[in-house]
């Protein structure tokens, strides 16, 4: 890309952000006149530009640009405009002042050339310029009010023009001057609101893209429709009308910049975007309501119905007198009824949207409450009727295949969803079970079929972690441990790693409890404790089948630690998880299990211990300097201290108003060597291999999280409350 193309895709992603703020700030002002001027410069080919802002009676300059061609290549003329410009941006005139005050008063534009009639004042002009003014638009910043004017004087001489500005150019300004005027209007005023249609129009000029108003002019491939699904489609903002070739289709979106969305929804339906046009934030939800007959603008089931009018009418059914309701207590308290189905349909289908990677289903005293887990944090969704408890248990338990009448013991099982629903929803959940004093509560984590494994690069390891980690999977042999609690993106980190070194002459097999992603290349068995299949009889087969690889989901009791112990020091490399806080205690961990730690010190290469922090949303966070016990904690660890960020408490739309926007990985990567082998041979204890590890490179992972800290990915709070700081320091 060059370099020109790259500040302009640069200046839009920014505009972009600027305008998708729900409090814009005053200081955000500047940004949209430099970069609305950058944009009127390109498009009219301006040698000069004036942006002026009403204050109060004053008219301010606000930005003022000079094409190099007025000096061409001499020096002191060069000098002699920029100085022109810094006297200009500190001076004040009074509202009523020439040829600008006349505009902001009247609101009219104004088109000046250089004809006979007009001499006098191009001649004047040119006299207060510096520069030979033949031809002058000035046309006002006008809202609700007038905020100000923008002035372009003399058109760039090229093949085929004159320097003159012409009437297509005078509607050109006219145009960005009203889109402008409500953006800029927004940010002084936070009471006004453009409309969502002058934000469309205003956002397909910025990005040059096609735009779109009336629904004739959208003839949608409703197959296409059904096969990318409502879920899709409302999670990433991106409405796909027809295919423009087997495997791309076109596309209208509110904010086409947002290249994050685009890409995941490329990945989720295996298909890439070619045409891209913009609409409005109500037509988009015209659409939706016209092709997918949603009301309410919520999760909709096959035959049209949200999760909103589910909820609405099983609440009415309890507070309704006898008979009034159209749902009975019968169809309630019936796992098979279709409410009931419905209501389950659509709390899996809204947190699959939502991004959430857990469902919890808990019954309270007097409420079902259910809460979904978003980037790391359970965040309460609904609260039912506590009489729908049973039956919405019962109809999970009936999805994955668990027994119904056991309500005193807990329960394990999956739901491949896919068979419940004809959308586009690719998932499997791993269904908890439990008995609890109100009843039984129901967790369930999503598999996200459709999702690929990540990069190694986009998994948050430090420079220096990384290129150690990428040594570490690479070796011939030995024994690779990741820990953390459940949640904590163990797994993912474990099948990057295996993306990484998945090559045709490598034989690598895996023992999942469940199969979270499935790998092309690589062999993959699921675990099934009802039959006997276990991580100790998989690896025991696995040993006779000539591997190079073996990946156990999970180290969980002594036989499944000592056999895995074995394959380490027999030739394999064996990649494997365990539940421990820090690395340096998952040998301790081992050593509990009954392994020797002579067995430990020789078979292991590598543990690392992470954790995911909540990421600061980048269209929102706040910058600060650190006072007081933060600079301490930040020079304790990483010793420096200096501008680092807090989550914005209102947030934005990006972010949907929380502050943070995604997670980010930290680690703790404890290499085996020399020292760290006599220690575990002489069982030492686990602070005393802290050190040594330290000693030996160990960023621990209260390090990295502060880290993460300074390189602005997240905050301080948020590293603190998933990391206590290190004792030992």
């Amino acid at each position: 890309m060059a370099s020109s193309q790259l500040a302009n895709t640069l200046r839009r992603s920014l505009l972009i952000k600027v305008i998708s703020k729900p409090v814009p700030s005053r200081e955000d002002v500047a940004a949209v006149i430099e970069l609305t001027s950058s944009k009127v410069v390109e498009a009219l080919q301006a040698q000069s530009l004036t942006f002026y802002i009403v204050e109060g009676n004053d008219i301010l300059f606000k930005q003022i640009y000079y094409s190099p061609t007025l000096w061409a290549g001499a020096p002191e003329k060069e000098k002699q405009f920029k100085e022109t410009a810094a006297k200009l941006l500190s001076v004040k005139l009074p509202i009523d002042t020439g040829i600008v005050g006349k505009v902001i008063k009247t609101g009219q534009p104004i088109f000046f050339k250089d004809r006979e009639s007009q001499v006098p004042f191009m001649s004047s002009m040119t006299a207060t310029t510096g520069f030979a003014v033949n031809s002058m638009l000035t046309v006002p910043l006008r809202t609700t009010i007038t905020l100000g004017a923008i002035q372009v004087l003399n058109k760039e001489i090229t093949q085929g023009s004159d320097g003159c500005f012409t009437e297509r150019d005078l509607d050109v300004l006219k145009e960005v001057a009203e889109y402008a005027a409500a953006i800029i209007h927004r940010m002084v005023d936070p009471k006004f609101v453009p409309n969502a249609e002058d934000s469309a129009r205003f956002i397909a000029r910025l990005t040059d893209l096609p735009l779109i108003t009336k629904m004739e002019q959208i003839d949608a491939d409703e197959t296409l429709l059904q096969v990318v699904g409502d879920a899709v489609i409302r999670r990433e903002g991106v409405f796909p009308y027809k295919r423009t070739s087997t495997n791309s289709v076109a596309v209208v979106m509110i904010n086409p910049l947002d290249h994050g969305k685009r890409d995941a929804f490329s990945v989720t339906t295996d298909t890439s975007i070619e045409d891209v046009s913009v609409v409005s934030a109500t037509f988009f939800e015209a659409l939706l309501k016209k092709y997918f007959k949603d009301t309410k603008g919520g999760v909709v089931s096959d035959d049209g119905v949200g999760m909103d009018s589910v909820v609405d009418a099983i609440s009415s059914a309890y507070n309704a007198p006898n008979g009034a309701s159209v749902i009975s207590s019968a169809d309630l308290e019936s796992e098979d009824s279709a409410p009931i189905i419905q209501l389950t349909n659509r709390i899996i289908e809204d947190a699959y949207i939502s991004g959430a990677s857990d469902i919890h289903v808990e019954p309270m005293e007097k409420d079902l409450i259910i809460r979904y887990r978003i980037d790391g944090l359970c965040q309460e969704k609904l609260r039912l009727p506590k009489q729908v408890a049973n039956s919405l248990v019962t109809r999970l338990k009936i999805m994955c295949n668990l027994d119904i009448s056991e309500r005193r013991l807990p329960q394990d099982g999956r739901i491949v969803f896919k068979k419940y629903t004809k959308k586009n929803i690719d998932i499997d959940l791993r269904v908890a079970t439990g008995p609890m004093n109100h009843g039984e509560k129901v967790v369930m984590r999503i598999l996200d079929k459709t999702k690929s494994t990540l990069p190694l690069t986009a998994l948050g390891f430090s420079d220096e972690n990384l290129a150690k980690y990428r040594d570490c999977i690479r070796q011939p042999y030995g024994m690779i441990l990741h820990c953390g609690p459940t949640g904590s993106g163990k797994s993912m980190t474990l099948y990057s790693a295996l993306g990484e070194v998945n090559t045709p002459d490598v034989n690598i097999q895996t023992a999942e409890d469940p199969i979270e992603y499935t790998l092309a290349g690589i062999n993959q068995m699921q675990m099934s404790r009802q039959i006997g299949l276990t991580f100790e009889r998989a690896l025991r087969c696995y040993l006779r089948m000539d591997p190079d690889i073996i990946l156990v989901g999970e180290i969980r009791d002594k036989e499944t630690a000592q056999i895995a112990v074995e394959a380490a020091l027999t030739g394999h490399l064996l990649v494997s998880t365990l539940h421990t806080n820090d690395a340096p205690s998952t040998i301790s961990r081992i050593g509990e299990m009954g392994v020797e730690p002579f067995n430990i010190s020789a078979s292991l290469v590598c543990v690392c211990a992470q954790r995911l922090l909540r990421r600061a949303c980048k269209n929102c966070k706040i910058p600060y300097e650190p006072k007081e016990r933060e600079e301490a904690i930040l020079q304790k660890a990483l010793g420096w201290s200096g501008q680092i960020f807090k989550a914005n408490p209102q947030g934005c739309p990006t972010c949907n108003g929380n502050g943070y926007k995604g997670r980010v990985g930290i680690h703790e990567l404890m290499i085996n060597g020399e020292e760290l082998v006599e220690g575990i041979n002489k069982e030492v204890e686990v602070a005393q291999l802290k050190r040594i590890a330290m000693k030996n490179g160990m960023k621990t992972l209260h390090q990295d999280s502060m880290l993460k800290v300074k390189m602005g990915l997240t905050t301080i709070e948020d590293a603190l409350s998933n990391v206590p700081p290190d004792l030992i320091l």
